[in-house]
This record gives C-alpha cells, structure tokens and sequence, in this order.
C-alpha cells in the first residue's frame, strides 16, 4: 500500500471511530483525541478529524461544559469547585469552564447541596462538634463552598450542651 492510500486509510477510520464513540455519548474534544491515539492513529490524524468535527459543530466543549455542569449540580449533587476539576481533567479549557461555571446559578448548587443533606439524613445524629466537622469536610470533598455549606447547615439546630 502506498503511503498516500495509507494515510487516507487511517484518516477514514479515524473518522469512523470519532463517530461511533460520539454517537453513544457527548465527548470532549480532548477525550477524542486521547482515544483516537489509543487506536494507534497518529496525532497529526488525530488532531485533524478533531478539528474538522468540531468546526462541523459536532464536537462542542461549550455545550460539553453546559450539559456536564447542570447534570453534575442536580444528579450528581456536586459543587463547583469539584465540578470545575472533573472538567479540567477531561480537558476542557479554563477558559469555556470559568464561563459555563460562571453562567450557572449559585441556588442551583446551594439547593442541590441542601437537598443531598435532607435527602441522606445528614443533618440526625450530629451530637458533637467533631462529627460536625466531619460531617463539613464530606460536603467540602464533594466540591461544595464553605460558604454554602455553613448557610445549609445554619438552618439545622445541633445540641452540643453535652460537650465540655
């Protein structure tokens, strides 16, 4: 085979690839790319197919971000600051996730987070400061701000009285 009917070859299978994986799912563009490299297509081919389908619309970072962000906040009960890392990881740039995080509404994550608290019962059994703290870096580990998380748990009435 010569190298030009080779190249074609590898460009057309890089294409089919990138579309059988889209089609099951949304993917970043960095994502791809690191899968198209995974099936031994070279980078230069790689990089090309990324960019003629993202230039086709196909492949959208932003409307990535966006979907992952409100699907993060209202099912998978994170908080942005955790939110923003999963996203940095996937390769999106710090630019399209600074403004999808910006755009989305801080109720949404702070009514996320009280909903998560009522619905695992969080809030019972909280008898001293330190399973109180406890309980507070839970909810920072899930990406939550500080700030949220005291206003949240402010509305609770937590009996120390035992305590020294």
């Amino acid at each position: 085979m010569c190298e030009e009917s080779q190249n074609t070859y590898l460009y057309d299978k890089a294409k089919r690839v990138a579309a059988n994986l889209i089609g099951s799912r949304m993917y970043t563009c960095h994502e791809i790319e690191d899968r198209l490299l995974r099936k031994k297509i070279d980078r230069e081919t790689a990089e090309r197919v990324v960019c003629e389908f993202a230039a086709a619309g196909i492949l959208d970072d932003t409307a990535y971000a966006k979907a992952y962000v409100e699907e993060s906040v209202r099912l998978g009960c994170k908080g942005m600051y955790r939110i923003k890392q999963e996203l940095f990881r996937k390769g999106v740039a710090k630019s399209i996730v600074e403004r999808v995080c910006a755009e989305a509404d801080e109720c949404d994550t702070y009514s996320a987070l009280c909903e998560y608290v009522e619905s695992r019962r969080l809030n019972e059994g909280i008898t001293s400061r330190r399973e109180l703290e406890k309980l507070k870096a839970r909810l920072a580990r899930r990406g939550y701000s500080y700030s949220e998380i005291r206003r949240c748990l402010d509305k609770y009435d937590f009996d120390f009285e035992n305590e020294f």
